[in-house]
Protein backbone atom coordinates (compact mmCIF):
# COMPACT_ATOMS: atom_id res chain seq x y z
CA UNK A 1 0.00 0.00 0.00
CA UNK A 2 2.86 2.34 0.90
CA UNK A 3 4.44 2.11 -2.56
CA UNK A 4 1.13 3.06 -4.18
CA UNK A 5 0.92 6.20 -2.04
CA UNK A 6 4.53 7.08 -2.91
CA UNK A 7 3.85 6.60 -6.63
CA UNK A 8 0.77 8.80 -6.44
CA UNK A 9 2.69 11.54 -4.61
CA UNK A 10 5.52 11.41 -7.17
CA UNK A 11 3.12 11.80 -10.09
CA UNK A 12 1.29 14.68 -8.39
CA UNK A 13 4.56 16.45 -7.49
CA UNK A 14 5.88 16.12 -11.03
CA UNK A 15 2.56 17.32 -12.40
CA UNK A 16 2.62 20.45 -10.25
CA UNK A 17 6.22 21.11 -11.28
CA UNK A 18 5.46 20.74 -14.98
CA UNK A 19 2.43 23.02 -14.70
CA UNK A 20 4.61 25.61 -12.96
CA UNK A 21 7.13 25.54 -15.79
CA UNK A 22 4.29 25.75 -18.31
CA UNK A 23 2.81 28.84 -16.71
CA UNK A 24 6.20 30.58 -16.82
CA UNK A 25 6.61 29.78 -20.53
CA UNK A 26 3.06 29.68 -21.89
CA UNK A 27 4.23 30.01 -25.50
CA UNK A 28 5.62 26.44 -25.27
CA UNK A 29 2.45 24.89 -23.84
CA UNK A 30 -0.27 22.97 -25.64
CA UNK A 31 -3.52 21.41 -24.46
CA UNK A 32 -5.05 18.28 -26.00
CA UNK A 33 -8.59 16.97 -25.59
CA UNK A 34 -9.01 13.31 -26.48
CA UNK A 35 -11.00 10.14 -26.24
CA UNK A 36 -9.28 6.83 -25.53
CA UNK A 37 -9.51 3.36 -24.08
CA UNK A 38 -8.80 5.08 -20.75
CA UNK A 39 -11.87 7.29 -21.10
CA UNK A 40 -12.09 10.98 -21.96
CA UNK A 41 -9.07 13.05 -21.08
CA UNK A 42 -7.04 16.24 -21.19
CA UNK A 43 -3.26 16.51 -21.67
CA UNK A 44 -1.06 19.52 -20.98
CA UNK A 45 2.16 19.39 -23.01
CA UNK A 46 5.39 21.33 -22.50
CA UNK A 47 8.24 21.64 -25.02
CA UNK A 48 11.88 21.68 -23.88
CA UNK A 49 13.44 21.47 -27.36
CA UNK A 50 12.51 20.51 -30.93
CA UNK A 51 13.01 16.86 -29.97
CA UNK A 52 11.97 16.61 -26.35
CA UNK A 53 8.79 17.37 -24.46
CA UNK A 54 6.69 16.25 -21.52
CA UNK A 55 3.01 16.08 -20.71
CA UNK A 56 0.66 15.37 -17.89
CA UNK A 57 -2.82 14.01 -18.38
CA UNK A 58 -6.09 13.26 -16.66
CA UNK A 59 -8.44 10.52 -17.88
CA UNK A 60 -11.79 9.31 -16.65
CA UNK A 61 -15.05 7.62 -17.55
CA UNK A 62 -17.86 5.89 -15.63
CA UNK A 63 -20.21 3.28 -17.02
CA UNK A 64 -22.89 1.26 -15.29
CA UNK A 65 -25.55 -1.18 -16.40
CA UNK A 66 -28.03 -3.63 -14.90
CA UNK A 67 -29.04 -6.96 -16.32
CA UNK A 68 -31.02 -9.98 -15.16
CA UNK A 69 -30.00 -13.57 -15.79
CA UNK A 70 -31.51 -16.77 -14.38
CA UNK A 71 -33.50 -14.82 -11.82
CA UNK A 72 -30.50 -12.83 -10.58
CA UNK A 73 -30.16 -9.05 -10.98
CA UNK A 74 -26.60 -7.89 -11.72
CA UNK A 75 -25.34 -4.33 -11.30
CA UNK A 76 -22.08 -3.75 -13.19
CA UNK A 77 -19.97 -0.60 -12.79
CA UNK A 78 -16.80 0.38 -14.63
CA UNK A 79 -14.81 3.32 -13.27
CA UNK A 80 -11.85 4.57 -15.28
CA UNK A 81 -9.60 7.14 -13.64
CA UNK A 82 -5.91 7.84 -14.16
CA UNK A 83 -3.22 10.51 -14.02
CA UNK A 84 -0.25 10.29 -16.39
CA UNK A 85 3.22 11.81 -16.56
CA UNK A 86 4.94 11.10 -19.89
CA UNK A 87 8.12 12.09 -21.70
CA UNK A 88 7.84 12.56 -25.49
CA UNK A 89 10.77 12.19 -27.87
CA UNK A 90 10.43 13.40 -31.48
CA UNK A 91 13.34 11.60 -33.22
CA UNK A 92 12.79 13.41 -36.54
CA UNK A 93 11.71 16.71 -34.97
CA UNK A 94 8.35 16.30 -36.66
CA UNK A 95 4.99 14.88 -35.62
CA UNK A 96 6.05 11.28 -34.92
CA UNK A 97 7.00 10.60 -31.31
CA UNK A 98 7.85 7.85 -28.87
CA UNK A 99 6.54 8.14 -25.33
CA UNK A 100 7.26 6.57 -21.97
CA UNK A 101 6.28 7.33 -18.40
CA UNK A 102 4.12 6.45 -15.45
CA UNK A 103 0.41 6.33 -14.72
CA UNK A 104 -1.39 6.55 -11.41
CA UNK A 105 -3.97 3.91 -12.27
CA UNK A 106 -7.28 3.97 -10.40
CA UNK A 107 -9.27 1.89 -12.90
CA UNK A 108 -11.66 -0.62 -11.36
CA UNK A 109 -14.74 -2.71 -12.12
CA UNK A 110 -17.38 -3.98 -9.72
CA UNK A 111 -20.26 -6.43 -9.90
CA UNK A 112 -23.10 -6.68 -7.39
CA UNK A 113 -25.64 -9.48 -7.60
CA UNK A 114 -28.99 -9.61 -5.83
CA UNK A 115 -31.14 -12.69 -6.29
CA UNK A 116 -34.83 -12.35 -6.92
CA UNK A 117 -35.31 -16.02 -7.84
CA UNK A 118 -33.43 -18.74 -9.69
CA UNK A 119 -29.94 -19.97 -8.87
CA UNK A 120 -26.27 -18.95 -8.66
CA UNK A 121 -23.46 -21.11 -9.97
CA UNK A 122 -20.32 -20.59 -7.86
CA UNK A 123 -17.27 -22.79 -8.42
CA UNK A 124 -19.49 -25.06 -10.55
CA UNK A 125 -21.89 -25.55 -7.62
CA UNK A 126 -25.49 -24.36 -7.82
CA UNK A 127 -27.05 -22.37 -4.98
CA UNK A 128 -30.62 -21.14 -4.73
CA UNK A 129 -31.51 -17.49 -4.30
CA UNK A 130 -32.57 -18.25 -0.72
CA UNK A 131 -29.11 -19.63 0.08
CA UNK A 132 -27.22 -16.60 -1.24
CA UNK A 133 -27.95 -13.27 0.40
CA UNK A 134 -25.68 -11.22 -1.87
CA UNK A 135 -22.61 -11.60 -4.07
CA UNK A 136 -20.20 -8.70 -4.68
CA UNK A 137 -17.04 -8.65 -6.76
CA UNK A 138 -14.43 -5.98 -7.52
CA UNK A 139 -11.45 -5.99 -9.85
CA UNK A 140 -8.55 -3.58 -9.28
CA UNK A 141 -5.01 -3.13 -10.62
CA UNK A 142 -1.58 -1.87 -9.58
CA UNK A 143 -1.77 1.84 -8.83
CA UNK A 144 1.67 2.53 -10.32
CA UNK A 145 1.59 1.49 -13.99
CA UNK A 146 4.47 2.09 -16.47
CA UNK A 147 3.55 3.08 -20.04
CA UNK A 148 5.33 2.92 -23.39
CA UNK A 149 4.00 3.81 -26.83
CA UNK A 150 4.22 5.80 -30.03
CA UNK A 151 2.16 8.72 -31.26
CA UNK A 152 1.55 11.37 -33.86
CA UNK A 153 1.05 15.09 -33.48
CA UNK A 154 3.05 17.75 -31.65
CA UNK A 155 0.78 20.02 -29.58
CA UNK A 156 3.61 22.54 -29.13
CA UNK A 157 4.95 22.60 -32.70
CA UNK A 158 6.20 25.97 -33.91
CA UNK A 159 3.97 28.09 -36.15
CA UNK A 160 0.98 25.91 -35.32
CA UNK A 161 -2.17 26.50 -33.29
CA UNK A 162 -4.62 23.63 -33.85
CA UNK A 163 -3.50 20.09 -34.48
CA UNK A 164 -4.34 16.39 -34.48
CA UNK A 165 -2.97 13.97 -31.87
CA UNK A 166 -3.07 10.19 -31.58
CA UNK A 167 -1.37 7.57 -29.42
CA UNK A 168 -0.95 3.79 -29.47
CA UNK A 169 0.72 2.07 -26.56
CA UNK A 170 0.46 -0.35 -23.66
CA UNK A 171 0.00 0.14 -19.93
CA UNK A 172 1.53 -2.48 -17.65
CA UNK A 173 -0.98 -2.63 -14.80
CA UNK A 174 0.00 -5.99 -13.33
CA UNK A 175 -2.23 -8.99 -12.78
CA UNK A 176 -5.71 -7.89 -11.70
CA UNK A 177 -6.72 -8.29 -8.08
CA UNK A 178 -10.19 -9.78 -7.77
CA UNK A 179 -12.21 -9.63 -4.56
CA UNK A 180 -15.35 -11.71 -4.20
CA UNK A 181 -17.55 -11.39 -1.12
CA UNK A 182 -20.62 -13.52 -0.47
CA UNK A 183 -23.20 -13.43 2.30
CA UNK A 184 -25.40 -16.34 3.21
CA UNK A 185 -29.17 -16.23 3.20
CA UNK A 186 -30.92 -15.79 6.54
CA UNK A 187 -32.31 -19.33 6.61
CA UNK A 188 -29.14 -21.17 5.49
CA UNK A 189 -27.65 -23.78 7.80
CA UNK A 190 -24.04 -23.43 8.99
CA UNK A 191 -22.66 -26.24 6.84
CA UNK A 192 -24.13 -24.84 3.62
CA UNK A 193 -22.92 -21.34 4.51
CA UNK A 194 -19.37 -22.62 5.10
CA UNK A 195 -19.40 -24.46 1.78
CA UNK A 196 -20.77 -21.39 -0.02
CA UNK A 197 -17.93 -19.20 1.27
CA UNK A 198 -15.34 -21.85 0.36
CA UNK A 199 -16.72 -22.03 -3.17
CA UNK A 200 -16.63 -18.23 -3.44
CA UNK A 201 -12.95 -18.25 -2.39
CA UNK A 202 -12.17 -20.89 -5.02
CA UNK A 203 -14.07 -18.89 -7.64
CA UNK A 204 -12.03 -15.79 -6.77
CA UNK A 205 -8.74 -17.69 -7.13
CA UNK A 206 -9.81 -19.08 -10.50
CA UNK A 207 -10.94 -15.65 -11.70
CA UNK A 208 -7.58 -14.08 -10.84
CA UNK A 209 -5.84 -16.84 -12.80
CA UNK A 210 -8.13 -16.33 -15.81
CA UNK A 211 -7.57 -12.54 -15.73
CA UNK A 212 -3.76 -12.64 -15.86
CA UNK A 213 -3.88 -11.75 -19.58
CA UNK A 214 -5.15 -8.29 -18.56
CA UNK A 215 -1.72 -7.37 -17.13
CA UNK A 216 -1.06 -5.39 -20.31
CA UNK A 217 -3.78 -2.90 -21.18
CA UNK A 218 -3.89 -1.45 -24.73
CA UNK A 219 -4.06 2.33 -24.91
CA UNK A 220 -5.42 3.93 -28.08
CA UNK A 221 -6.36 7.60 -28.17
CA UNK A 222 -7.29 10.28 -30.67
CA UNK A 223 -7.98 13.97 -30.21
CA UNK A 224 -7.25 17.56 -31.08
CA UNK A 225 -4.70 19.98 -29.64
CA UNK A 226 -4.36 23.74 -29.23
CA UNK A 227 -1.15 25.66 -28.67
CA UNK A 228 -1.19 28.81 -26.58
Amino acid sequence: MKKYVVAKKCVIAATVGLLGVGVAHADDVGVSVKGSTLGFGVDVSKSFSDSLGARIGLNGYNYSTTRAESGVDYDFKLKLGSVSLLADWYPFQGTFRTSAGLFYNNNKASLNAKPSSGTYTINNVSYTAAEVGSLNGEMTFNKAAPYIGIGWGNPVAKEKTWGFVADIGVLFQGSPKFALDVTCGAAVDAATCTQLKADAAAERTQAESDLKSFSWYPVVSIGVSYKF
